[in-house]
């Protein structure tokens, strides 16, 4: 009887010790530190089907189309994180502007030490900048606004350059100068340009920035209005959708990509894209996407749809503010919900504030946290720590588990520089948790 209770003690002990480190990376016992390639050692964890199973209603509707607009409006109108490109104004103040560029300006030259070859930035460096931002020019009282849309995937920089400015030597993956990155058919409202005509500086729906002259087209407000409303649409629904024109490869698309749809012919849906003429003037132009990569209009915002699309992403690359065409946590997140036409902003902390739902969670024991995530609605529900935000999946062994486009170096293990599933506990995320936002609208 003895040795049969003393058996189970040792067996319950070794499934315990296995439960427990099933919810880390599998890393070796060495003292250096080790690249994650196995980020979950039970490998169902990396399958949507998984967590979608364990919701109880999984097609359950989160937000109607009319709720996903009060949801929409609320962001932009009352949070004001969100401009619509309708309400961009005609006229801007000088002033303003001056300001607005100024202001990013200086905040770039005071984090920034290296050019991405290791030499340091001089002082010389941002007076050239400046001086081919011709500030100056702007005397008058108002500036007359000029709109466009983005016709090629484009960086947006937070100065005019492509030199990636670096706030450490060597952090050659993140470029600070990196502010966004915009997809085909994104609306621009052009507010000031260089000297030499080659960068714009422009609000975008979600960002703002420059942006080089040959990755946009210019056109009448109006015009582009009604490229964007067009009642007939698809939306772009997975990772990467390559664009053809005329047979031939001509660029790629995000997720959640909105471009107006004319007709679908065999596996091929034909969609009208912007480009520009010689002169830089819009031209709509018909290209086509394959049609499993698109949803004729927005998909049904449910908690099945949320996790299906997030899963797409699984084991891309990071890339600091688009860099290279990818994305990091918070275009992740963008993107994701993009595709049900729920309109976030472009940063984390701004996205962990929208809508009317946050729960606070900075002062929490680790139970709590982990308790009142547990009363929230899968696939609606994203958590925010300082600098980082993720999507919450649920619970599995009793650990809260997140999806995420992360970085995330840790003291024992290179980054892992990918979309990954990570048990919350992953880094101590748990402990640096401060707020869960619920994206619906009550």
């Amino acid at each position: 009887m003895k040795k049969y209770i003393l058996l189970s003690i040792i067996v319950l002990l070794l499934n315990s010790c296995q439960e427990v480190s099933e919810h880390k990376p599998l890393l070796t016992d060495t003292k250096e530190r080790q690249p994650v390639i196995i980020v979950n050692q039970n490998r169902h964890l990396n399958i949507p089907e998984f967590w979608i199973d364990q919701i109880k209603n999984p097609d359950e509707v989160i937000m109607s189309p009319k709720k996903i607009k009060e949801f929409n409006d609320r962001v932009a109108y009352v949070q004001k994180k969100l401009t619509y490109f309708k309400d961009t104004n005609e006229y801007y103040g000088s002033s303003w502007v001056k300001n607005s560029i100024e202001k990013m300006s200086s905040s770039i030259e005071i984090q920034t030490k290296y050019f991405a070859d290791g030499n340091r930035i001089s002082r010389n460096f941002y007076s050239k900048i400046k001086n081919d931002m011709s500030l100056n020019s702007l005397s008058m009282n108002r500036v007359k606004t000029r709109y466009a849309l983005i016709v090629n995937y484009t960086n947006q920089k937070i100065i005019p350059t492509d030199l990636a400015l670096l706030k450490k030597k060597n952090q050659i993956y993140f470029d600070r100068n990196q502010n966004s990155a915009l997809d085909i058919a994104t609306p621009i409202a052009i507010l000031h340009s260089t000297d030499d005509g080659q960068w714009h500086y422009g609000i975008t729906p979600t960002s703002s920035g420059w942006v080089k002259d040959k990755n946009i087209a210019f056109g009448e407000k109006k015009e582009i209005e009604n490229y964007l409303d067009s009642k007939n649409f698809i939306v772009t629904t997975e990772a990467k959708s390559a664009v053809m024109v005329a047979g031939r490869y001509h660029d790629y698309l995000r997720m959640g990509v909105r471009l107006p749809s004319l007709l679908t012919i065999d596996d091929m849906t034909m969609v009208m894209i912007p480009t520009r003429d010689q002169d830089g003037k819009l031209v709509l132009s018909n290209a086509t996407i394959k049609t499993s990569h698109t949803n004729k209009g927005y998909l049904p915002y449910t908690p099945k749809t949320i996790l299906t699309q997030a899963f797409k992403f699984l084991h891309a690359p990071y890339g600091w503010g688009g860099m290279y065409g990818e994305q990091d946590c918070s275009k992740f997140l963008q993107e994701i919900y993009a595709t049900v036409g729920v309109k976030i902003p472009r940063n984390s902390a701004s996205q962990s504030l929208v809508g009317s739902q946050h729960i606070e969670l900075s002062s929490l024991r680790k139970e709590s946290k982990i308790s009142l995530l547990r009363g929230t609605i899968i696939g609606s529900t994203i958590i925010h720590l300082k600098g980082h935000i993720v999507l919450y999946l649920g619970e599995y062994k009793g650990e809260p588990y997140i999806i995420h486009t992360v970085w995330g170096e840790g003291k024992r293990h290179f980054a892992l520089g990918r979309t990954a599933v990570t048990a919350l506990g992953f880094n101590e995320y748990i402990e640096k948790i401060d707020r869960a936002t619920v994206i619906r609208n009550e």
